[in-house]
């Protein structure tokens, strides 16, 4: 970002300045004055020559009989940095802020040389300069640029907006301002934005965000050909899983399938591809195919509880429900805290563990394993699903408060567990589950669900009506979240 804004030289600015004089010599009589304003001049059009070591002796003679003229420290500071010294340059003109706090020319010295420097004090420099002169351009263009490079999109925003004359110009720089629209959340002008961009420069950044932005508009048809002429010509992952994303979205299942093998060949060790192979595999009932991807991926990535869960969710749909169960077992030795309820893909249905066969397993699996926390969990989850009659949901509700009393912080237990209360017309101990559920993950819409169903079943018509609001809001959001998978991010212009 260094390059987006150039710096200014106030060359101009500094001879009238320096011809007004406004009070800053102290002088005995007009032709002293008259000497002393010669030299200045002098000094100025040394500068204008580039003969910057003849101007620094000048102005060190001048400075000798009047160490705290303002204007003479901003020349010197003018004749260092043009000596290329930008650190005792920024040391002058501060020192004649000093003694002129208010002075222009030494505030845009300083502060140019120390955004060339990424100085922290750069945008204490230009915020004063933007007190007295509000509509500074180039000083909202370094300040934008400054924010942007920090990351704090929201702070460089006004400022970019500020400094949108120069967008014409100086293509990276709005691609800068439409990646920080993009960052928060403003798709729309993001998108308007980067399309102004791909019509004069094809930078493949440019074009994959525009992609992006398309895709969290939801036109994954308009995203896939915007992408399109990449996926021709480049090799990068995270070019190839969006695709892959997009390709699955407007309903081309193989093309999903050949550019996710594509990116994990690219990327063998990233576990999002495998993860997103398999949810496609279960969504097509594909099994096999998902289980023999997370096998290769599993040669790459042995200890990622992850695969583990994900094939045991695969088995699990072929009904291999004793090797689900080994897979299940593995993750939680791997990652106690992997939550099947709250997985990334989203894949686990209560649905798949109805049959009798199951059943069985796993109640002797927590049996054999009774301080296992995630098979007490599945047990319990297992006797929920097979019928409802009250000594079931009661032996149910014995393995999944085993499986809190072994993992307290286990939140599918107690989603489970206030399920249950409900079923037995318990609200009070379900609406506590719930409560600790939500603790736990607060983003967990089953169990705000079920705490509306306790209120609800204790009259608690008050507190209903505003969680009910709070459901939707939610459940809104979790959609959105796992539609929009943090994985895709922008490409950095800021790297190019």
């Amino acid at each position: 970002m260094h390059g987006v804004i150039a710096l200014r030289g106030r060359i101009f600015r500094a001879a009238a300045a320096c011809l007004v004089c406004a009070g800053m010599l102290v002088v005995t009589c007009q032709a002293q004055a008259q000497t002393e304003q010669q030299k200045v001049q002098q000094i100025i059009m040394l500068l204008r020559l580039d003969e910057y070591q003849q101007a620094l002796t000048s102005v060190d003679q001048m400075l000798r009989e009047s160490p705290q003229d303002c204007r003479l420290l901003s020349l010197r500071g003018m004749s260092l940095n043009g000596l290329q010294r930008p650190v005792e340059a920024a040391q002058s003109f501060k020192q004649a802020l000093r003694y002129c706090p208010s002075d222009l020319l030494a505030l845009e010295g300083a502060a140019e040389i120390e955004y060339a420097r990424r100085q922290p004090d750069a945008a204490v420099l230009l915020n004063r300069i933007l007190k007295m002169q509000p509509d500074d351009i180039t000083a909202h263009a370094m300040l934008a640029s400054l924010y942007r490079a920090k990351g704090d999109c929201r702070a460089a925003l006004p400022h970019f907006e500020a400094s949108s004359q120069m967008f014409a110009g100086h293509p990276k720089y709005q691609q800068a301002y439409a990646f920080c629209l993009a960052d928060t959340g403003h798709y729309k002008q993001a998108e308007t934005n980067y399309q102004q961009i791909l019509g004069t420069d094809s930078d493949e950044a440019v074009r994959f965000n525009l992609a992006l932005v398309q895709w969290k508009l939801h036109d994954a048809k308009t995203a896939l050909a915007t992408l399109d002429p990449l996926l021709e010509t480049t090799h990068q992952e995270a070019v190839l899983t969006l695709g892959a994303r997009l390709a699955e979205e407007t309903g081309d299942t193989p093309t999903a399938v050949k550019l996710l093998r594509a990116a994990i060949v690219e990327r063998p060790k990233n576990l999002a591809n495998y993860l997103e192979f398999a949810q496609i595999a279960f969504t097509h009932h594909s099994a096999q195919v998902g289980i023999d991807m997370i096998n290769a991926g599993l040669t790459q990535l042995p200890n990622a509880a992850q695969l583990y869960l994900a094939r045991g969710v695969l088995e699990v749909q072929l009904s291999k429900f004793a090797a689900g169960i080994a897979d299940f077992e593995k993750a939680h030795q791997l990652a106690p805290q992997l939550s099947l309820a709250m997985d990334a893909m989203g894949i686990v249905e209560s649905q798949q563990y109805k049959q009798t066969a199951a059943l069985n397993i796993y109640r002797k699996e927590a049996r054999l394993h009774p301080k296992d926390s995630l098979l007490q969990y599945l047990y319990a989850e297992a006797l929920s699903e097979s019928n409802s009659t009250s000594n079931t949901t009661k032996e149910a509700i014995a393995a999944a408060e085993k499986s809190v009393a072994i993992d307290a912080n286990y939140a599918p237990a107690r989603d489970l567990l206030a399920l249950l209360y409900l079923r037995l017309n318990d609200p009070q101990k379900a609406l506590v589950e719930a409560q600790a559920a939500l603790r736990i993950h607060p983003t967990d819409d089953v169990a705000l669900y079920h705490e509306i169903m306790a209120r609800r079943r204790l009259g608690q018509t008050a507190e209903v009506q505003k969680l009910v609001k709070e459901l939707a809001k939610m459940r809104q959001e979790n959609t959105q979240r796992r539609k929009a998978s943090h994985r895709y991010v922008l490409k950095d212009e800021m790297a190019h």
